[in-house]
């Protein structure tokens, strides 16, 4: 039998860019099947990154949600105008990278449960999340509500993801500048 999100607790949101699901109430709890049930659910996505929102609409003035990232998927460096985030790891291992408006390194930590736990992220701030292992998964909040494309800048300076070539050697370039290993 294959375990997946509970219906009666999650409900799939068919129009985000990643495997998204929504809390359907208010108290939600989420323990070691649900996040199992997540791994299979971006499995069976063809391994696409995959979300469970603890809040339960994108119009919420808090964002909480617990993210699966894995390894071969870019997210270009952007930066949100008026908000921070925080990240917590809950498994495996991941990059926070921090940059100027001209794209120079100004940090760059891995998370994960042998080391450096949270990382935040200050409003107007460039950042990109890299995963160093398949998968991560993380907690992630911010205040809401979802702005859609006004939500965030893209960096002028970094590749886009429809270019697979250019932004997969532009990830193995930032980790080999900053040493840190995948």
């Amino acid at each position: 039998m294959t375990l997946r999100l509970d219906p009666t607790k999650f409900r799939r949101d068919l129009t985000a860019h990643s495997v998204s699901f929504f809390a359907v109430d208010q108290t939600v709890t989420v323990d070691d099947a649900t996040i199992d049930a997540l791994i299979l659910e971006s499995a069976a996505a063809g391994n696409r990154p995959a979300r469970i929102c603890l809040h339960t609409m994108p119009d919420a003035d808090f964002h909480e949600m617990v993210v699966l990232e894995r390894t071969g998927h870019y997210f270009p460096p952007h930066r949100h105008p008026f908000k921070g985030e925080s990240l917590h790891v809950i498994e495996g291992q991941i990059a926070v990278f921090t940059f100027d408006d001209e794209g120079a390194v100004l940090g760059a930590v891995p998370l994960g449960r042998d080391g450096n736990l949270i990382s935040r992220v200050g409003a107007n701030v460039w950042h990109l999340t890299l995963p160093l292992t398949d998968p991560v998964i993380y907690h992630e909040s911010k205040p809401g509500p979802c702005l859609g494309p006004r939500d965030r800048d893209f960096a002028p300076w970094a590749p886009r993801r429809t270019i697979a070539d250019t932004w997969s050697e532009y990830c193995a370039d930032l980790l080999a500048r900053t040493g840190i290993a995948i």
